[in-house]
């Protein structure tokens, strides 16, 4: 093989990163003016082909170049009788270009729509296409890019027989929790930004994929939690049917304490907390007789669950000053021993 039967490989290659490297500028100066309309559409759509197209071309420039160069060329040629690991190409990048399209107009408009109308079945199917129209896109483009080159998938799943049951038996997690998130956006359990509680995790839901949900902590960890151990436990969600909770504030006192002086002192303070809804009204009630204290819950609603731990923090504070003041004793555990003499 002499240097001029490689030239052409090469130039070919190069050609490809060049053009492929115009292309990307072309398109990142196109993005920018997109964001400059109204419309979203044109950001869809370059956002969807621009990545694929350049690599399509570097491929390309990569497959011409392999079959321009001797002895490897006339040897592929054998196996790409008519071109047809050129469609195999093609329809891998077109099932690329098509799946980013589909979930960015489901994202960009799909949940707007979905927001206009007074039913919720809708939002659910958004939001389940939203979850799988990419896996499906996908899975019908590899069977269509490899009928290209001849291997049908049908026959072959078919054939495997065993195999496949094997493989079945050992995807059955993955298809559990696959299930678990269907359900868990066709009940619609919760969705991305609720603040939700389960199996001793409490967070925001950062992300909902088919097979895991992401919950991001108050501490801003990200704990990734399979989809098929959510919907076997007892899901909180703070942010349904509203944002709106009560909370719950224990308070322990000293016996010989006059409840009623508690009573007051506790809803004096609740109402002149902020943040604390004045409808419905903060309430007291004593709860229990205990071993050491009279023990109350204070009662208290707020609008966004993000306000339970300030306004815990400001009770907490002015109950300690107001007590303190009041002379009213907050117990602590305690025993009391009598040494009884012969």
């Amino acid at each position: 093989m002499e240097i001029k039967d490689i030239l052409l490989p090469l130039i070919t290659l190069v050609l490809s990163f060049v053009i492929a490297n115009i292309l990307n500028f072309v398109f990142e100066k196109l993005r920018k003016k997109a964001e400059t309309t109204e419309t979203k559409l044109d950001d869809i759509i370059l956002h969807a082909i621009g990545r694929p197209v350049y690599i399509l071309v570097i491929v390309a420039g990569l497959y011409y170049a392999i079959h321009q160069t001797p002895y490897l060329g006339d040897f592929i040629n054998k196996f790409d009788e008519g071109y047809r690991y050129r469609h195999f190409i093609l329809t891998i990048f077109g099932t690329w270009i098509v799946a980013t399209l589909a979930k960015r107009i489901i994202r960009e408009y799909g949940y707007d729509l979905a927001a206009r109308t007074e039913g919720k079945m809708d939002d659910r199917l958004v939001a389940l296409a939203d979850m799988s129209v990419t896996y499906i896109i996908w899975l019908l483009g590899i069977i269509i890019a490899l009928g290209a080159i001849g291997i049908e998938i049908t026959p072959l799943i078919t054939g495997m027989g065993i195999a496949g049951l094997a493989i079945a038996l050992a995807a059955q997690n993955v298809l559990s929790n696959v299930f678990g998130g269907v359900a868990i956006t066709l009940d619609q359990l919760y969705k991305v930004g609720d603040r939700v509680e389960f199996g001793g995790v409490y967070g925001d839901v950062y992300e909902i994929k088919p097979r895991y949900t992401k919950i991001r902590t108050l501490d801003n960890f990200i704990i990734t939690i399979p989809n098929s151990k959510v919907i076997n436990d007892n899901i909180i969600n703070y942010a349904a049917p509203d944002t709106t909770v009560r909370v719950k504030i224990p308070v322990s006192v000293a016996y010989g304490t006059d409840p009623g002086k508690v009573d007051a002192i506790l809803l004096d303070i609740a109402n002149k907390t902020p943040l604390v809804l004045k409808e419905p009204k903060p309430s007291v009630r004593l709860t229990e007789y205990a071993a050491s204290s009279q023990n109350f819950e204070l009662l208290v609603w707020v609008k966004h669950y993000d306000d339970r731990h300030p306004v815990l923090d400001r009770i907490f504070r002015e109950m300690f000053t107001r007590f303190e003041k009041e002379g009213i004793e907050i117990p602590f555990n305690q025993m009391d021993v009598h040494i009884k003499k012969d």
